[in-house]
């Protein structure tokens, strides 16, 4: 995805807390997004660490959190930024946005293609999974939290449990 198309998926999903964040701030937490999210799509794991503020960026992703800026290379070449990952083909849909003066929880629907064996399973497969993120950002626009949480277990090779 292209950073206009990242920017047209926020304009058309649905949006909250317009009424507590003005529209100068929200272009602001806009613009630090896409800066994100675009680096991202571009596969570019240098931009996408320097996303994150130098004192105190982090990311927690289930979880787990990175730190450093080897920590959070690390975590996005594991993650397929870079093509060499778990995933390749990262795409999805972004479905809800809310807004808080220094953050955006974003809800979003992913779809990639997963290239490592997990079980039974054969690389290669398509997968999709709910996904919802929570960006703050500092004064400079940088990242000083990024907390994401995956349905992971639409990973698994064939559900735990038939529902």
């Amino acid at each position: 995805m292209t950073r206009q198309e990242i920017a047209d998926q926020v304009a058309n999903a649905t949006i909250e807390g317009t009424e507590a964040v003005g529209p100068e701030r929200r272009a602001f937490l806009d613009a630090a997004f896409l800066e994100h999210l675009g680096a991202e799509m571009a596969g570019d794991v240098p931009a996408v660490v320097a996303t994150f503020a130098k004192q105190g960026g982090h990311l927690s992703f289930n979880g787990t959190r990175c730190e450093t800026p080897e920590e959070l290379t690390k975590f996005h070449k594991a993650f397929g930024w870079d093509g060499e990952g778990l995933f390749s083909d990262i795409r999805g849909e972004i479905v809800r946005v809310l807004y808080t003066h220094n953050s955006m929880t974003v809800e979003f629907f992913v779809r990639a293609n997963v290239d490592v064996a997990l079980g039974d399973a054969a690389t290669g497969r398509p997968v999709a999974f709910p996904m919802c993120t929570i960006y703050q950002f500092n004064d400079d626009g940088k990242l000083y939290s990024e907390r994401a949480y995956a349905d992971s277990g639409a990973l698994l090779p064939q559900p735990i449990l038939s529902l």
